[in-house]
């Protein structure tokens, strides 16, 4: 999958510009994930083990979640490194008129998972987190689906599964909370909210819930509980960022 940009003609335009770049409707996963992750290099330094972020010698990941025994997921996959300029395009493409920016970010998601292939194969189902979307909503659509609706296009021999977990109402907003909020917000309102309606097409699978940013770990928590409840072996998160507050 890694793909050496500089013969390129004309050169992509940089993950930032996607809106300015050639390949932004003939891109490949290979052009548009070389592109988003240029530059990425591992943390120096410790690193959490279950989310990958960096931490002091000796210390505690910052994702409250992360030193949870009750986790309930096994760790958390995320794309790219650089979590200021993939938000940026995160933020254009649900709350700007971006949203042919789905099929940008669905080929970088199939360039993650085949550069990861030996690893991330090994899972059964890719499914999307809950997203209510019914007449009470925030926002009256998926995004997440749309994302992976894309990705599928892009690498279809991947077992995308959108849709495996519901959500059956709104639930408060994380944004501007403490982290004893949102856990209260999580196992409450959002655990009551959530449901496996197909529990036969998770029993016994490893499956890999797809999210746009990783901010505490709260809500894939409470979706891998569910599906853990449902049956799944295992549970896994892959996000494109990870970013406080996201």
């Amino acid at each position: 999958m890694p793909i050496d940009l500089d013969p390129l003609e004309p050169a992509p335009a940089g993950f930032d510009a996607c809106a300015s770049c050639a390949y932004r409707t003939t891109g490949t996963p290979a052009i548009c994930f070389a592109c988003a992750v240029a530059g990425d290099g591992a943390p120096d330094g410790p690193t959490c083990a279950v989310c990958g972020r960096a931490v002091e010698v000796g210390g505690a990941c910052a994702n409250t979640v992360c030193g949870f025994d009750d986790r309930w997921f096994s760790r958390l996959y995320t794309v790219s490194g650089d979590a200021d300029e993939m938000w940026r395009a995160i933020y254009r493409f649900k709350y700007g008129e971006e949203r042919d920016l789905a099929e940008v970010l669905g080929r970088i998601l199939v360039g993650f998972l085949e550069d990861n292939r030996g690893e991330l194969a090994g899972y059964d189902l890719i499914t999307t987190g809950a997203i209510y979307v019914g007449p009470r909503a925030h926002r009256l659509w998926d995004y997440l689906q749309v994302i992976v609706e894309a990705a599928r296009r892009e690498g279809p021999g991947w077992p995308f599964a959108p849709g495996l977990i519901a959500k059956s109402g709104p639930t408060g907003r994380f944004l501007g909370i403490s982290a004893q909020e949102r856990r209260a917000i999580a196992e409450g309102e959002l655990r009551a909210a959530l449901s496996v309606p197909e529990p036969e097409r998770v029993a016994g699978r490893r499956v890999l819930v797809f999210d746009d940013v990783y901010s505490e770990g709260f809500s894939l928590r409470e979706m891998a509980r569910a599906l853990l409840g449902a049956g799944a072996v295992e549970v896994a998160g892959l996000v494109l960022a990870r970013r406080k507050g996201g």
